[in-house]
């Protein structure tokens, strides 16, 4: 059995189990909540690495000015800093890179017209009698007056976007050396690539990003007390 056959199965299950709430709209959230708790310890030890390198700026600024001529022995000290505290560069992206193989078969999902050989039951699943398949590019026309659900959506998505550019500047300022100009500018606006995203992916896909997205936004506001504000 494929992964996409045995997650369609699984699918299926909690749907039925979630019929009198939403069924299947309410399956693609609950499955999600679990892929995010499953990552937890992972999210927790990025921001325990994010809090160490806060209370590291000032001897990576040291670091820095030292060597500002020699990027291979700057590279290496700040290398051999990061291990002596266990930190690894990598740690804040890996709970965004295990989600991908997930999205990658709910995409499949609900984008298949048969898993296994078998018509797929799920393109049926409606929420407030938009198809969960349906894309908001290029089906506009055809949603009519339930282009509603999308913008509702999208406006979600907006507000979690925004609130996503505000921490990505202030991360930004308490590095050493905060980026400027353009890259900045481009860090800000990186977060509202999801919105774009959502309006070509189908409807099931759209909820995910929501979902995963709110929590990432509620687990930064937990977790990450005691990070210094930028002045």
């Amino acid at each position: 059995m494929s992964p996409v056959q045995g997650a369609y199965t699984l699918l299926q299950q909690i749907t039925a189990a979630l019929a009198p709430i939403g069924g299947a709209a309410a399956a693609v959230i609950a499955v999600t909540i679990a892929v995010r708790l499953l990552l937890h310890p992972l999210t927790r030890a990025a921001v325990r690495g994010e809090k160490a390198k806060s209370r590291l700026a000032p001897r990576v600024a040291e670091l820095q000015r030292e060597h500002a001529k020699d990027l291979p022995t700057m590279t290496r000290k700040l290398t051999e800093l990061y291990r002596g505290e266990k930190i690894s560069p990598f740690a804040g992206l890996l709970p965004m890179l295990v989600q991908v193989p997930f999205f990658i078969v709910l995409y499949q999902l609900f984008a298949s017209t048969t898993i296994g050989g078998h018509g797929n039951g799920l393109l049926t699943e409606r929420l407030f009698g938009v198809p969960l398949s349906a894309r908001f590019v290029p089906q506009l026309p055809s949603l009519g007056a339930q282009a509603w659900v999308f913008l509702v959506l999208f406006a979600v998505l907006s507000l979690l976007a925004w609130l996503g550019s505000r921490r990505v500047a202030k991360l930004a300022l308490l590095q050493p050396k905060p980026p400027e100009g353009l890259l900045m500018k481009l860090a800000q606006v990186a977060p509202y690539a999801i919105l774009i995203s959502a309006a070509f992916l189908p409807l099931a896909a759209g909820m995910y990003l929501a979902t995963t997205t709110a929590w990432t936004a509620a687990e930064n506001l937990l977790l990450r007390r005691g990070i210094p504000e930028p002045a």
